[in-house]
């Protein structure tokens, strides 16, 4: 099985792409990342599972954004409108290579990214379905998530006064969070996506609701009554937070499983 890496130009800079198997048939599968530390302990089991698509004859792909992982550019730089970009510049990029539809895999911050942008990425790209690993639902509660780090290792490291980090941030102290310099501009975009109930669906849509053995409250208020999503339960470790996770054959099993259902 061949794989490559290419950087692909993007509107701030080239962004890198990860390429799983060789040219077959007229559908890809682009996968979209996390963020922050979510998307380094994620990416074994992402390309584990882009490994296995490629074997069935499937050709996967994974980005990543502008300013992350091997892509040029400084995460302070970045926004989520600029990562939609990304996708975008990414997926014309494979049409260009003779691909006729695009099935997207989205994880935590990538599913939200997808499920908040649907109508923009429809009118770029050719998507069949979507695949959504444990999106995230709420930007801003990821966005608190990510200040409660910086709290907890400012309690430890001993410093007595207490800081609103958020408002630090938002008035325009970019602040390091876990090896991240987070800005005004990035905890705004990021604040202002979230999936709801009335979020419009174009595609088939595949949602599995990972390191849970039951679909939360919060997800059943957003899928209920949807004919689009199809969601799916399985009580694998919270690998996008836990490291050392490099291999899920049931993740990987049930992907594939999908991959048939959507007909690729």
């Amino acid at each position: 099985m061949i794989i490559q890496g290419h950087f692909v130009p993007a509107k701030l800079g080239r962004v890198f792409v990860s390429q799983f198997g060789d040219k077959q048939g007229s559908t890809a599968i682009l996968c979209l990342p996390s963020i922050t530390e979510e998307l380094n302990l994620a990416r074994a089991i992402l390309a584990k599972q882009c490994q296995a698509f490629a074997n069935k004859g499937h050709p996967s792909f994974i980005m990543d954004y502008y300013g992350s992982g091997d892509s040029e550019g400084e995460f302070e730089d970045a926004s989520a409108n600029q990562w939609l970009d990304d996708v975008i510049s990414v997926g014309q990029w494979l049409v260009q290579q003779g691909y006729k539809n695009i099935i997207l895999l989205g994880v935590r911050v990538g599913a939200l990214l997808l499920a908040t942008n649907q109508e923009k990425l429809h009118q770029a790209l050719p998507i069949q379905a979507y695949i959504l690993w444990k999106p995230v639902t709420n930007g801003k509660l990821f966005v608190n998530q990510l200040i409660r780090i910086k709290q907890a290792n400012a309690m430890m490291s001993g410093e007595g006064e207490k800081i609103n980090w958020r408002n630090e941030i938002l008035s325009g102290n970019n602040t390091e969070v876990a090896g991240y310099l987070l800005t005004a501009g990035f905890i705004e975009q990021l604040e202002n996506l979230s999936i709801t109930h009335d979020t419009q669906w174009q595609a088939p849509t595949y949602w599995l609701e990972l390191a849970s053995s039951n679909v939360s409250p919060a997800t059943k208020r957003i899928v209920e009554g949807v004919e689009e999503i199809m969601v799916h339960t399985m009580t694998t470790p919270a690998f996008w937070q836990v490291p050392e996770i490099f291999d899920l054959p049931e993740l990987t099993e049930l992907g594939l499983v999908l991959l048939s259902e959507i007909g690729s």
